[in-house]
């Protein structure tokens, strides 16, 4: 039986099913055809027209009509969804180490609340997202095998189990292909070398059995921050766009007088920016010029499936799936900021980096700069006569034997000599296998069964780079290199190397000396490779039996019930420098030592880790009841009973009814409750380290999981109304969630709320009294109450801990709008006109009560940038306008999308009265209030498709026609990756052909 099904959701929430296949319009403009078979969000077999559930199906060949958008451009485009992973991800923690992945975050809940099925079977969780929180890489997806996905737009945990709160978006593999086809397509993209694609499929059906194979490759081209100048802007323009205090070349302090400061003479010549920090003179340098928008990445997937009868009942399923993504040249700063400082092991003046006398950087300075850079050297500390070096004679009375390295990192203006004097490297690279199969049949006429079982799992590598800071503080000593001999001499010898910190060794700067110049080879030494390879399992056993019963008036009520056992695994591996077991302390690369107070690891900014295995093991029994009181009402009940190893029990139920009130008009309802338990990863008592802004710059910010985590619960109900008139065809729904006990992470912000209530400006001092203040560690093993003035509290913070928790409840409810008319015979062809909008009317977190202290006020989310909240980018209204012209083998459209401005709740980084320079003469600024609100956003997009002969098929799709910029934001690449696009305007060209 064939039946003709209108996607009738009444959002763009049905697109998300079109990644990488399609785009909106087409899917709007003609039904899918689809058999009557099991539906996404429920066990028994149906068509959407007939389910209560808001479930929409979009098929491959609607999709291709609008040239095959990337899954970031497209999940960036739907109206319900906010906060979409895929650009450059390094910046928000809840994206670092997952450069090359994607995600889904239906309704802005976050990626983790979205079940992503293949075939109704559940994927394998990227193992770095979220840190391996429970989010689907939906770049693993073999988007050429896709034939249909269906959406559901609602809780589903009666069904599903865990993860599916916010909704289910299930990809359907083709069927029933025979022969084979070929595609490719290119995008032109300006100051990148162009993303391309190719994919083939093959499909081969006999008397009782079938085949089909699918191949996938895609690669995406790096474009570098430095060719879009929206994200390359002044610090006075942006101070939070990738400047930094802690630069390179820095602030030095002379031992005879260590109160006072001075910036190396040539930042502003090697483009940095003369400031202040405080009292202290820095020079603040742009980081984000050496990061790229989009990293290279090569993706590829090939997947197979066989099926094959037994008999007219009994038949076998088998599907196999291998994906990979590799980015080989992650980009980053040519060095991080030096959080941790050295001890007495390593440093004659503990806490602080000590750069001698007899260093040949500051020597030069010193010949250079006779005055240290307008430190006022007092009378008679130069010894006269001295001209090539007027201080050299009275340098040990002067610096008191040196001077200490404050606001710092080893590179940065000028880059890495380890990597061609470019930006630091790494590497991020993922592979997933999935392997399932089915065997179904029946016990008798209207008695079937279903037996499955599914094994699928993702690894993942990362590499970067970071300073071993006893290291490095030996090699400003005159005691670096691998072959140098004479640290416990505490004398530099013939085999070793000093480190130069100053301008003279940074090619390009005034004073640079090619003699000065620091050796690769010893940054090598101090500057490390940490790795982490992080992999994700999953094994699922399902048995289900369903049946009819009784009749009713508009049918037979149709039952299911069955049983799931599910084991998930989460295991984790760092290199030997990075493995905390390994090198627990700041010394231990230097005396072998693993005892110290907090085994944080040896590097200056990243953290180290323990290898760890985890599994849990959930079994579950539910069940579903279809009653069918007329042609026009019927009812849905559905349950789920879930045990969860180490976590506890749940019972989700749900109810679901459609009523068909008059002909053209339908009314649907659901309402139930849905759960999503914690993954292994969260149930241990390790940490994972991020890099969070606090105070204006990135620190290390450490995740705890708690072995005591609680499931987090979600009542949702749906109401809507589909209208089919004719040629028209419109829905309206209101969605609604109240959620309780999110698994979430504790705000940085409240903390630094918490801790520094005034800020850092003048006259402020820091909350040392508050039960937070412990979870700031500083540097040289200070506490909070070591420091006078909260803006010296703020500069010397290494570390912040923070724990995952049962955070906050949140409610968030919202409408959905979609309509669409049809004018037939419009100059030979069809024109329909159409469009959809999401617009949020809350999203309200409570207060975040912690150890009997609010860590953060209610807020409503909507509307607000919500930076280091728990709330992703949320605009109050997302929506998009279409114009499809359709005439025999052409098909146009033009697309209008708009984003709503919000406003970004953090207050200015240039309060009045704050200092900047202008050529060296501190000046006073007044409020700078710019990226307050961060505008709207609209683009136009064209796509044009035609069928030629020998079945191929051209299309051409030009995106972002006016080459908007997107709105800026006081964010490091000034404007909200999450949200808007940095690509411009875009042509694509698509080929593929039918043999």
């Amino acid at each position: 039986m064939r039946r003709t099904a209108y996607l009738a959701g009444g959002s763009a929430l049905a697109m998300v099913a079109a990644i990488g296949f399609g785009g909106i319009a087409a899917a709007q403009s003609e039904p899918a055809s689809v058999e009557e078979v099991v539906i996404t969000g429920s066990l028994l077999a149906g068509t959407p027209e007939d389910a209560a559930l808001p479930v929409d199906v979009i098929g491959a060949e609607e999709l291709a009509k609008q040239g095959s958008p990337s899954t970031v451009e497209l999940l960036k485009g739907l109206s319900v969804s906010n906060g979409v992973l895929g650009d450059t991800n390094q910046f928000d923690a809840r994206a670092q180490g997952s450069e090359g992945s994607g995600s889904v975050n239906l309704r802005g809940l976050g990626p983790t609340r979205t079940l992503v099925l293949l075939n109704g079977r559940r994927m394998p969780v990227n193992p770095f997202a979220l840190a391996g929180a429970g989010a689907v890489d939906t770049n693993i997806i073999p988007s050429a095998a896709i034939g249909r996905v269906e959406v559901l737009k609602d809780g589903a945990a009666a069904t599903y189990g865990s993860d599916a709160i916010a909704g289910v978006v299930n990809f359907i593999t083709k069927k029933g292909q025979e022969g084979g086809e070929l595609g490719a397509s290119y995008k032109l993209v300006d100051g990148s070398d162009g993303d391309w694609t190719a994919n083939a499929t093959w499909g081969w059906s006999g008397d009782s059995s079938d085949a089909f194979v699918a191949l996938g490759f895609q690669h995406r081209s790096e474009l570098s921050v430095l060719e879009r100048d929206f994200a390359n802007r002044p610090y006075l323009e942006n101070p939070e766009g990738g400047w930094t205090a802690a630069g390179s070349p820095s602030t030095f302090i002379p031992l005879a007088a260590s109160t006072t400061g001075f910036r190396d003479s040539n930042c502003s010549a090697l483009g940095g920016f003369a400031g202040f920090s405080g009292a202290t003179p820095v020079c603040y340098a742009h980081y984000i010029e050496f990061d790229n928008l989009v990293e290279r990445e090569e993706r590829f997937q090939v997947y197979g499936e066989f099926n094959h009868e037994f008999n007219d009942t009994t038949k076998l399923h088998v599907e196999a799936l291998y994906a990979s993504t590799d980015v080989p040249e992650w980009k980053t700063s040519p060095s991080y900021a030096l959080l941790a400082t050295p001890t007495a092991t390593t440093s004659p003046i503990p806490g602080r980096y000590f750069i001698p006398n007899t260093n040949p950087g500051l020597i030069r300075y010193g010949i250079d700069n006779p005055t240290l850079g307008n430190y006022s050297l007092g009378t008679g500390l130069c010894t006269t006569g001295a001209a090539q070096n007027p201080c050299v004679g009275g340098a040990s009375a002067l610096l008191g034997g040196g001077v200490l390295n404050v606001a710092n990192r080893p590179h940065l203006l000028g880059g890495n000599p380890m990597f061609g004097y470019g930006a630091s490297r790494g590497s991020r690279n993922f592979e997933a296998y999935r392997l399932s199969a089915e065997l179904s049949g029946q016990f008798a006429e209207d008695l079937n069964w279903q037996l499955s079982a599914t094994y699928g799992e993702e690894r993942g590598n990362r590499t970067g780079y970071d300073t071993i800071v006893g290291r490095y503080q030996l090699a400003l000593r005159g005691l670096g290199g691998a072959n140098c001999n004479n640290i416990v001499a505490g004398t530099p010898g013939s085999t070793c190397q000093y480190f130069n910190p100053f301008s003279s060794a940074i090619p390009g700067a005034p004073d640079f000396d090619p003699a000065l110049s620091n050796d690769p080879d010893l940054t090598r030494w101090f500057f490390q490779k940490l790795e982490t390879e992080q992999k994700t399992g999953m094994f699922v056993v399902e048995a289900v039996v369903n049946g009819k019963m009784f009749t009713l008036g508009g049918g037979d009520a149709a039952w299911a019930i069955g049983g799931q056992y599910r084991r998930s695994t989460f295991d984790v591996w760092y290199n030997d420098i990075s493995n905390r077991a390994i090198n627990p302390c700041l010394d231990t690369p230097i005396n072998g030592s693993k005892t110290c107070a907090a085994p944080s690891g040896p590097f200056a900014f990243l953290g180290v880790g323990s290898n760890a295995y985890v599994e849990q093991s959930t079994w579950s029994g539910f069940g579903e009841l279809s009653l069918p009181f007329t042609d026009n009402f019927n009812v849905s009940l559905a349950a789920r009973y879930e045990s969860i190893e180490d976590v506890g029990e749940t019972f989700n139920p749900k109810i679901s009814a459609k009523w068909q009130s008059i002909e053209p008009l339908a009314v649907r309802a659901s309402l139930g409750t849905t759960f999503r338990a914690p993954v292994p990863s969260q149930l241990t008592t390790d940490f994972v380290t991020s890099l969070q802004s606090i105070n204006g710059t990135f620190r290390a910010v450490d995740i705890y999981g708690d072995p005591d985590l609680e499931p987090e619960t979600a009542t949702t109900y749906n109401v809507g109304v589909i209208l089919e008139v004719g040629n028209l065809k419109a829905s309206l729904d209101y969605f609604n969630f109240d959620f309780q006990d999110p698994i979430t992470t504790e705000p940085v912000s409240g903390l630094v709320a918490q801790v520094f209530p005034g800020g850092i400006g003048a006259g402020q001092v820091a909350n040392c009294a508050s039960p937070f203040a412990s979870r700031f560690s500083f540097s040289g093993g200070a506490t909070c109450a070591s420091f006078a003035t909260a803006s010296a509290a703020s500069a010397a913070i290494t570390r912040v801990s923070t724990n995952t928790i049962n955070g906050a409840g949140v409610k968030t409810s919202g409408i959905d709008l979609m309509a669409d008319y049809t004018f037939d015979d419009v100059a030979g062809g069809s024109l329909t006109i159409g469009g959809s909008a999401t617009y949020v009317l809350e999203y309200v977190t409570d207060d975040l009560n912690i150890a009997g202290v609010v860590l953060s006020k209610s807020f409503d989310a909507v509307g607000l940038l919500n930076y280091q909240t728990t709330a992703y980018p949320l605009p109050q209204w997302k929506g998009s306008l279409f114009v499809e012209y359709n005439n025999g083998p052409h098909n146009a459209r033009v697309t209008v999308r708009h984003i709503d401005g919000y406003t970004d709740q953090r207050v200015s980084p240039f309060a009045a009265g704050t200092y900047f320079t202008d050529n060296g003469i501190r000046t006073a600024a007044v409020a700078n209030t710019n990226g307050k609100n961060i505008d709207s956003f609209t683009t136009v997009a064209f796509t044009y498709r035609v069928f030629l002969p020998w079945d191929s098929t051209l299309a051409l799709s030009v995106d972002n026609i006016m080459d908007e910029d997107p709105p800026f934001a006081r964010l490091d690449l000034s404007y909200d990756p999450f949200t808007a696009s940095g690509l411009g305007r875009t042509f694509k060209f698509s080929l593929s052909k039918k043999f």
